[in-house]
């Protein structure tokens, strides 16, 4: 293994156990057996060394959308699956779990940048599925940035703060029930 790839699963160790604000690059030079000096040859400073996180996340996160791309569905089923496969990743990722925990906690700060940056990158990728499926003729015309944040918020209350076990399925049809004809009769 590298010293930089030593730094960075040291980093990623050390924010996941006691969260950004609370590491230093002392501790993260200790338990990668480098010198600050090594650090600082590879990240600017820690919020580099954070940010460097977060766009690996992003890249990640791309891939799970590609896959899902590729497969011969409708606009809406995309839409879903891309939005719930996004968020399931977030939920059960630990550093972004602690840089959202953080972000809650702070009104300013990396954290919360980095948070803002992955949502709007969710943000996007909805708006550019919607936008596609207008074009497709499988949605209806409409404020794309409006149902995107919308679309994303329903999402993220549901995985996030619904108190009930998430069966996916479920989960699927209601949302798309709502989406499709509303609750008004």
């Amino acid at each position: 293994m590298t010293k930089k790839e030593e730094v960075i699963n040291s980093a990623r160790e050390l924010f996941v156990t006691y969260g950004y604000k609370k590491v230093s690059m002392d501790e993260i030079a200790r338990k990668s057996g480098v010198t600050k000096k090594t650090i600082y040859t590879y990240f600017k400073d820690k919020n580099d060394l954070i940010k460097f996180f977060l766009y690996e996340e992003i890249e990640k996160m791309k891939k799970i959308v590609e896959k899902i791309e590729k497969k011969k569905l409708p606009a809406s089923d995309k839409t879903h699956n891309i939005i719930y496969s996004l968020l399931e990743y977030r939920k059960d990722n630990e550093l972004i779990n602690r840089f959202s925990e953080e972000s809650d906690n702070l009104s300013t700060g990396i954290a919360k940048e980095c948070m803002e940056i992955l949502n709007n990158t969710i943000l996007a990728e909805i708006k550019r599925m919607l936008e596609k499926g207008i074009e497709n003729k499988e949605i209806k015309k409409c404020d794309t940035d409006f149902a995107s944040f919308v679309i994303y918020k329903m999402y993220v209350a549901v995985m996030f703060e619904w108190n009930k076990p998430l069966d996916k399925k479920e989960v699927t049809e209601n949302i798309m029930n709502f989406l499709k004809s509303g609750i008004y009769n």
